[in-house]
């Protein structure tokens, strides 16, 4: 299994109420990811977040993955799962089985984050390409 670290970058934050009812919240969040580091890609991205109150949210989405990673170029797709709260978001993420394409086809692992607000997302991802 190998190893990939570098930043995440969430850019065009569009978070959408489609449910309230207080303290209670539920959105739908898009945005634009940028992937630098071991992984050089960028990321269409969606979640469905879910507050229980504005001091607490759980979300998990979906990224869609276009890049390079190992010198292989491809797409893929993580399953992105997590939870804000005092300010930090911790998410994991797991590749999605049979998503690769390309030099990236047959792809498989999992991964983590850990992001505060404004500051530099570092990620780690420990994967296995055949």
């Amino acid at each position: 299994m190998s190893k990939a670290k570098g930043t995440i970058v969430h850019n065009n934050w569009d978070e959408k109420p489609y449910h309230e009812a207080p303290p209670q919240k539920s959105t739908k969040a898009s945005m634009d990811v940028v992937l630098d580091g071991d992984l050089v890609a960028t990321a269409k991205t969606d979640f469905l977040m879910q507050y229980p109150s504005d001091v607490l949210c759980h979300y998990s989405g979906y990224l869609l993955v276009d890049g390079t990673l190992d010198g292989k170029r491809g797409t893929f797709i993580i399953y992105e799962v997590g939870t804000w709260e005092n300010g930090v978001a911790s998410s994991r993420w797991e590749i999605v089985a049979g998503s690769g394409t390309g030099q990236l086809a047959g792809i498989s692992g999992s991964g983590k984050y850990a992001a505060e607000h404004d500051k530099t997302v570092h990620y780690e991802i420990d994967y296995t390409l055949p």
